[in-house]
C-alpha cells in the first residue's frame, strides 16, 4: 500500500469536505436510511456492509464491484440506489484521475475519497437515524 504525501491528503480531504460535495454524500446516506431504514435503531446490513468494503478493500473498484453485485443480486432497494452511489464514485474515480500523481498515488489517492466518501454517506444514514429515534422524523 502506497503512503500518501501530506499534500494529496490535504487535497483528498479538501475534496470530501467541500460543502457542495459533502452535502451530496450526506444526502446520500439520507436516502439509504429511506430506503433500508434502520432495525430497531442499528445500521442496516447494507450500510455496514458498504462501509466495511470501502474501509478495508485495497482496491476502489472492489466497492464498485460490491454495489454492483448487490444491484443484480435483486435487492430492489439497491437498485434504487445503486445508480446514484455508483455516479458518485464515478465522481471520485475521475478526481484522482486529475491528480499529478504516480498511478500508485492515484489509487491511494482514489481509496481516501472513497473512505471520506463513505463516513459521510453513513454519517447522513446514522444522522436519519437518531431523528427517527427522536420522533423527529416524518
Amino acid at each position: 500500500m502506497n503512503v500518501l504525501s501530506g499534500k494529496l491528503i490535504r487535497q483528498a480531504d479538501c475534496y470530501i469536505d467541500d460543502d457542495e460535495n459533502h452535502d451530496r454524500f450526506s444526502a446520500l446516506g439520507g436516502r439509504f436510511f429511506d430506503n433500508f431504514g434502520a432495525d430497531k435503531g442499528k445500521i442496516s446490513t447494507q450500510v455496514r456492509n458498504l462501509q466495511q468494503i470501502a474501509c478495508s478493500t485495497t482496491r476502489f473498484a472492489d466497492i464498485e464491484d460490491f454495489v454492483k453485485n448487490q444491484m443484480g443480486k435483486g435487492h430492489e432497494s439497491w437498485k434504487a440506489l445503486g445508480g446514484e452511489v455508483l455516479d458518485q464514485l464515478s465522481g471520485l474515480r475521475c478526481h484522482s484521475q486529475g491528480i499529478d500523481a504516480e498511478p500508485a498515488d492515484r489509487m491511494a489517492f482514489r481509496l481516501r475519497l472513497a473512505r471520506g466518501w463513505v463516513r459521510a454517506v453513513v454519517g447522513g444514514y446514522l444522522y436519519e437515524v437518531a431523528l427517527d429515534q427522536m420522533g423527529d422524523y416524518a
